[in-house]
């Protein structure tokens, strides 16, 4: 399960660097011509808008496997280790009902926008609506493996289910883990 989780992980982090040049790319190039030669391309900002609309969605996916969205930690750290617990189980298990629901009503709503076309581009709006679903889903399947996980530990198994972050990633938004 480790190296699966650290292989979509790896994936991702391409799959974002790709679309970071290329939005890098398009805003230069749209610099460029707006300034030379007085003129923009229609589709190169709704290009750099659907870039960072999977960005996010992405992103979002690789940090709820590693537990660390940004969030106020002050009344969290005084929490006992049992009250943590119940805490994390409860995050997760709404954590899936939420992604659940939105994959499920946005596959619908993706599929309602592929009829829809972007007037620069002119792709249908469903490409951008369904990075939605897959950031939801992955959110979905990266929460059911942390609440196997974590009920595997609650009962003294030992598990390595998940990757280590530094394997991914070079930061945390954790303050325990600046220390």
């Amino acid at each position: 399960m480790q190296k699966m989780l650290l292989a979509i992980c790896r994936m991702i982090s391409w799959v974002q660097l790709v679309l970071l040049l290329t939005m890098l790319g398009v805003m230069a190039s749209l610099v460029l011509t707006r300034y030379v030669f007085s003129y923009s391309p229609p589709w190169s900002e709704e290009l750099t808008r659907f870039a960072m609309i999977w960005l996010v969605m992405l992103g979002g996916a690789v940090l709820s496997l590693f537990d660390d969205h940004i969030t106020l930690t002050v009344f969290s750290d005084n929490f006992s280790p049992r009250f943590r617990i119940l805490r994390n189980f409860a995050v997760r298990i709404i954590m899936i009902a939420t992604s659940a629901v939105i994959v499920f009503k946005g596959i619908k709503f993706a599929d309602g926008m592929s009829a829809v076309f972007a007037w620069g581009l002119q792709i249908h709006m469903g490409i951008p609506a369904y990075s939605v679903v897959v950031g939801f889903g992955l959110i979905l399947l990266f929460n059911l493996v942390l609440l196997l996980s974590e009920t595997m530990a609650l009962f003294g198994i030992k598990t390595d289910l998940i990757p280590r972050q530094d394997q991914v990633m070079d930061g945390s938004f954790r303050t325990q883990d600046d220390l």
